[in-house]
């Protein structure tokens, strides 16, 4: 079973290959506004240094977000295409969740979140509870006042765990942090959770209208 797993929902492209569980290569680095013009390349290289083909692959294990639109777009119609053309399984993965993996051996809660302006958040809190990641606050997009509300109501420590810390640390609650990018390898630690899903019916999952929808919206209400 050779699988290739994609994520990029936060200004980070993570894209993992690995046979059996065993990681045989991973490729992490910053993506802007060019995440189409080098994912592609850059799947390509991870194959090259897993030393396997397109044609090797088994399945293909997709981020659905939450995120940039623009980022889980690219790369949901990549994987869908990839495994349409391949013949070959795709699965999905919440954004969220490959960010809690993480902390995935911690005793904590938790707290996953991805920076949606205005101090809003696409968040979500998690527990391992023997070895699977079970949620405890949905994911949702939020006011970090609300999930710090649901924290500070619980008797557990917890940790906040993203790459926008630093730029939301004055709106977050005194505790644990881990600011490291998110791993797309780290998938093996929750692989038997996954869903299997068929090409036509894989959506990201945006939580939230797109900017042009609302200020649709806002001009009918007018």
């Amino acid at each position: 079973m050779v699988s290739l797993t994609v994520e990029a929902s936060n200004g980070v492209c993570s894209i993992a290959c690995f046979e059996n569980r065993i990681v045989l290569a991973e490729k992490n680095f910053v993506c802007s506004n060019n995440l189409s013009a080098v994912i592609l390349e850059e799947i390509d290289n991870c194959l090259k240094e897993a030393n396997k083909k397109k044609t090797d692959l088994t399945e293909i294990i997709s981020s659905e977000g939450p995120g940039s639109y623009t980022a889980i777009r690219v790369v949901a119609a990549v994987c869908k295409t990839l495994a349409y053309s391949l013949k070959i399984k795709l699965k999905k993965v919440s954004s969220l969740k490959l960010q809690a993996l993480l902390e995935f051996d911690s005793n904590k809660l938790l707290v996953p979140f991805i920076d949606a302006r205005r101090s809003n958040v696409f968040g979500a809190v998690y527990k391992n509870e023997d070895g699977k990641l079970v949620e405890v606050f949905e994911e949702g997009y939020y006011s970090l006042e609300e999930i710090n509300n649901f924290l500070s109501l619980q008797d557990e420590e917890y940790v906040y765990i993203s790459k926008d810390i630093a730029k939301l640390n004055d709106y977050l609650l005194d505790g644990s942090k881990n600011e490291e990018m998110v791993r797309a390898a780290n998938i093996v630690k929750i692989y038997d959770s996954l869903e299997e899903i068929d090409c036509y019916n894989m959506k990201p999952q945006y939580l939230r209208k797109t900017e042009a929808e609302r200020e649709l919206e806002n001009d009918k209400n007018k």
